[in-house]
């Protein structure tokens, strides 16, 4: 994963993340939003609804990326948040962000890893992952690290990629996600259901599931727009030696995705539970 973010920090840069959200997830669209950046603050408020945050909360940000929904939920709520990312620069970059915003007394981000946390049991009231556990190569470890982490009654809120539900995805389907997962370097998507299962296995308890697909694919169609303009550079530049595999594979995925989401063989879910 340090790999990916370190050859891809250039398109996100340039591409999508802004000076103001830091964001590298998707947005949500409604009345609410008029632009990109709007969108993408916006699916930060929408989940802090969905998991109940107060300024009485301490919010683990688990893949915090720059901290981007971090600074958000210490501006706009008052909670106290402590982001993780195994990627060296991104707590670099965001710790400076969180200084100049003079948020310091609210968020800290740490260079840790979201499969073994260095915090004890029960020290967050919100586990936050939004667009991040879906790197992890074992999902359940994830989940059961973030059970361990909450304390009792705490909750947890997951944005992620699922599975189309049903029909089951043909094998033909599944290869046609391939280029998607490799190129953004996801070891596999499960269905809602399974997602809902691996939660319970954990321990959470009242596991409640939302598809936003339809708030989100706006995003999908920006990004389609992005990559179909930029994917002819980025091969050309792959042949003179000047992207490697990852770069170019990203926005390969990327235009993948959008295509796939097309087909109907994904959907934007979020999972809200309990501990």
């Amino acid at each position: 994963m340090i790999d990916y973010y370190q050859s891809t920090y250039s398109d996100y840069k340039n591409l999508w993340t802004g000076n103001r959200d830091l964001a590298i997830h998707f947005g949500y669209y409604d009345d609410k939003t008029k632009k990109h950046s709007d969108a993408v603050i916006r699916l930060n408020q929408v989940l802090a609804e969905y998991a109940k945050i107060s300024k009485d909360d301490h919010v683990l940000d688990a893949g915090c990326g720059y901290g981007g929904s971090s600074i958000w939920l210490a501006q706009n709520i008052g909670c106290k948040v402590t982001g993780i990312t195994i990627v060296p620069f991104q707590v670099e970059i965001g710790s400076r962000e969180i200084q100049n915003r003079q948020l310091s007394d609210k968020v800290e981000l740490l260079n840790q890893d979201f499969t073994n946390i260095n915090f004890p049991n029960e020290t967050f009231s919100v586990y936050w992952a939004l667009e991040s556990i879906v790197h992890a190569q074992d999902r359940s470890k994830v989940l059961s690290e973030a059970h361990r982490l909450l304390k009792k009654d705490g909750r947890l809120i997951v944005a992620e990629y699922t599975y189309r539900e049903g029909p089951s995805l043909s094998k033909a389907e599944l290869n046609y996600m391939n280029p998607w997962l490799n190129g953004w370097a996801m070891p596999q998507l499960l269905t809602k259901s399974e997602y809902e299962r691996q939660l319970a296995e954990a321990g959470f308890k009242n596991i409640k599931s939302y598809d936003i697909t339809g708030q989100v694919k706006p995003s999908l169609k920006r990004l389609k727009v992005l990559c179909t303009i930029f994917l002819p550079g980025a091969k050309l530049l792959r042949s003179l030696g000047i992207f490697n595999w990852q770069r170019t594979a990203n926005v390969e995925g990327s235009l993948r995705q959008a295509k796939a989401l097309d087909k109907g063989l994904w959907n934007y879910s979020i999972f809200v539970a309990e501990k």
